[in-house]
């Protein structure tokens, strides 16, 4: 690797996200990752205008230079698009990208640069995660203050993601892990949840995430040591999730997925306890054990998918 810090690449909507970029910026700088290799895009609907302003005086506060704005209407493939190209511009093979949403910190089993490192030690070059999603007490959707830390603000820690959408006509639990490190050549798919199509991975857990038989289990996703702390649902959701939903270009997936969160929350005014999963999560003691545990699995799963494929073909050519 050429550097010991790796990059951190992330677009901000200056008009709903602003809030988050401070304990955006804090998370991941003490993760390690130095304020010269974050390279944040900044997305606003026109320029100089005053969230811009705000946004980039939080950058310079935190000692982070303003990478670039993009100006244009947000959609998830127009963002990701983006990302890509500023992945493509400042990420060299051998780098380490961290990829994160600005409602997204990450959490590693070990210090970050440690856990790179292990990775590149086992030949890994892609790294998943499960989203918990952090909720307020009672799962209102509540504004986001300056102070305590987000995790303090939003301290239950459920399953929302899965539990409000399950799987959709344009959308599945592939929607449930996101891409949280990768090297500079593995380039993230729109939506960040897995590589794009062609691109070989070698995965942390040998396989995706999404392809365990188990990934749609609270007690499964849980227990994962690679985790995506996703501050989501917060009082800007509906209006944001308005907004993207009447903007030309939004995806079959974020209409369909969109549409289902606002429908619970107009329901409930919130999210519904009861219909998620909280629980504290475990405590990663032995999280190599874990890991060994996790791979050992991956080649069971992917010993029956071979299974049934030969099958398959068996009974095609048998049909023919």
């Amino acid at each position: 690797m050429t550097n010991n810090s790796p990059l951190l690449i992330s677009c901000v909507g200056v008009e709903h996200d602003a809030a988050l970029l401070p304990h955006f910026l804090q998370h991941y700088l003490a993760l390690g990752i130095r304020p010269e290799r974050m390279k944040i895009i900044l997305n606003a609907v026109a320029k100089d205008t005053s969230e811009l302003k705000a946004a980039v005086s939080v950058l310079n506060d935190h000692g982070v230079a303003h990478a670039e704005t993009w100006l244009a209407p947000y959609t998830s493939t127009s963002m990701w698009e983006k990302r890509r190209e500023v992945q493509i511009r400042e990420a060299l093979a051998e780098d380490w990208v961290i990829s994160a949403d600005v409602d997204e910190f990450h959490e590693y089993p070990e210090p970050l640069i440690q856990f790179i490192e292990r990775c590149d030690q086992i030949g890994v070059n892609c790294v998943q995660g499960p989203f918990i999603d952090r909720l307020a007490p009672s799962g209102k959707l509540a504004p986001i203050a300056t102070k305590p830390s987000l995790m303090e603000q939003f301290p239950l820690q459920t399953d929302v993601i899965w539990a409000i959408g399950r799987k959709g006509v344009h959308h599945s639990q592939h929607g449930t892990v996101k891409i949280m490190a990768a090297k500079g050549r593995i380039l993230p798919s729109t939506g960040g949840h897995h590589p794009m199509r062609g691109i070989c991975a070698s995965y942390l857990y040998r396989i995706p995430l999404a392809a365990f038989p188990l990934i749609t289990n609270p007690g499964f996703r849980f227990s994962i040591p690679t985790r995506v702390h996703h501050f989501h649902w917060t009082e800007a959701l509906v209006e944001r999730l308005e907004r993207r939903l009447a903007t030309p270009g939004v995806s079959a997936a974020g209409a369909e997925y969109g549409a289902k969160q606002l429908a619970h929350i107009t329901e409930f005014g919130g999210i519904l306890l009861d219909s998620v999963s909280a629980t504290e999560l475990p405590e990663v003691e032995d999280w190599q054990g874990n890991l060994r545990s996790m791979r050992q699995n991956a080649r069971t799963v992917q010993l029956k998918a071979f299974v049934r494929r030969v099958i398959g073909r068996i009974e095609g050519a048998i049909l023919s």
